[in-house]
């Protein structure tokens, strides 16, 4: 039986967590593994830390509709998000360098885990590393990653 990942990003908008995307992760057990553990013997970005009590209704709605077979549930904020970028982008290099620039692997990486999920156009903590914050909207100030596994 296999492993699948249920994620969903949340941003903080005058205070209140509201939902923001839920981007396509393919299965991956190396990535499960850096995340949270799972399915690989790796050590964690963070060990699992739960849901958060505050998450918005439409994350909390699929988690409900997951619960029964749900497993591991954890969030990240912007320093474990850039965490994990680091080492998908690390990665990618590797694949990359060993040519496999072609693979799955590279494509996943290179289009399916974090890259094509975007806040206001740019990457998910843009808005924490330039300062120019132009694109972001008023009253906005964090994101996070919540997440959970199935089997």
């Amino acid at each position: 039986m296999g492993c699948d990942i249920h994620a969903h990003v949340e941003i903080r908008y005058n205070g209140n967590w509201e939902h923001y995307a839920i981007p396509a992760i393919d299965r991956w057990y190396d990535l499960f593994g850096i995340m949270a553990g799972v399915r690989h013997d790796l050590k964690p970005i963070v060990e699992p830390k739960g849901l958060p009590a505050d998450m918005s209704t439409i994350t909390r709605l699929d988690w409900e509709r997951w619960e029964p077979d749900a497993h591991t549930p954890s969030w990240f904020n912007e320093e474990e998000i850039d965490q994990l970028s680091a080492w998908l982008e690390q990665k990618a290099q590797e694949a990359f360098a060993n040519g496999e620039d072609n693979s799955p692997l590279h494509f996943s990486l290179e289009y399916g885990i974090l890259n094509r999920t975007y806040m206001f156009g740019n990457g998910l903590t843009s808005f924490k590393h330039y300062h120019d914050i132009d694109y972001l909207p008023k009253g906005c100030d964090a994101v996070r990653l919540i997440f959970w596994f199935d089997n």
